[in-house]
């Protein structure tokens, strides 16, 4: 799940748990994080007029909302609860208003081959046949020349177009300027090239260090 959807999910959650009697590690959960500055514990704060950093020692020296709620002037158990509930609503309904968006971005989102799965493609190779290739210490510009039919200069080509695929993609869902692609589009061959002629040993494979 991503951060935002957690976010607004756990002003929900943290409200449950409230109710429940869950309150400390409901409402100081995730502290010195973005939640802390707008989520239960500063809904909490603000109706109280306290700062955040006040309620909660308060409640880690063993109070309950609902304690601190009706031994502050003016304030209330029943006050505190209709807020909290108001702010998970709220967040409830951001949230709802944006799903349509997230919908459909999701409906529209392609997934596309990176450039070890677009030079296996090329290779005639799986990717795991592959892997092992370069983990042996051979460059993929080794291998491609050492493939019959292939060679370096197809593999640089077939990987290029293959990522340059994944930045057009980019560009025409709104994710990436068409400025910032032809910057990394003008840099990709380069780049590229490099990592075709770069030298992978068993020893330096990130998953060979387990």
């Amino acid at each position: 799940m991503k951060r935002s959807a957690k976010q607004k999910l756990f002003a929900v959650v943290a409200v449950a748990a409230i109710l429940a009697g869950g309150t400390l590690a409901a409402v100081t959960a995730g502290k010195g994080d973005h939640r802390e500055k707008s989520g239960p514990l500063a809904t909490a704060a603000g109706y109280l007029g306290v700062p955040s950093s006040e309620l909660r020692h308060e409640l880690q020296s063993g109070k309950s909302l609902a304690e601190i709620a009706n031994s502050t002037s003016g304030k209330s158990s029943a006050g505190l609860s209709a807020a909290l509930l108001a702010s998970a609503k709220e967040r409830l309904a951001r949230a709802q208003a944006n799903a349509p968006k997230r919908v459909a971005a999701l409906l529209k989102r392609v997934e596309h081959p990176g450039g070890r799965l677009a030079a296996a493609g090329y290779l005639g190779l799986k990717p795991s046949q592959l892997t092992a290739e370069v983990r042996s210490g051979r460059t993929l510009a080794q291998i491609a020349d050492a493939t019959p039919g292939k060679s370096a200069a197809g593999l640089i080509e077939a990987i290029v177009a293959a990522r340059k695929s994944v930045i057009d993609a980019r560009v025409a869902a709104g994710s990436l300027t068409q400025a910032k692609a032809n910057a990394r589009i003008a840099r990709l061959k380069d780049r590229v090239t490099a990592a075709v002629n770069r030298q992978r040993s068993a020893a330096n494979h990130p998953r060979a260090k387990r």
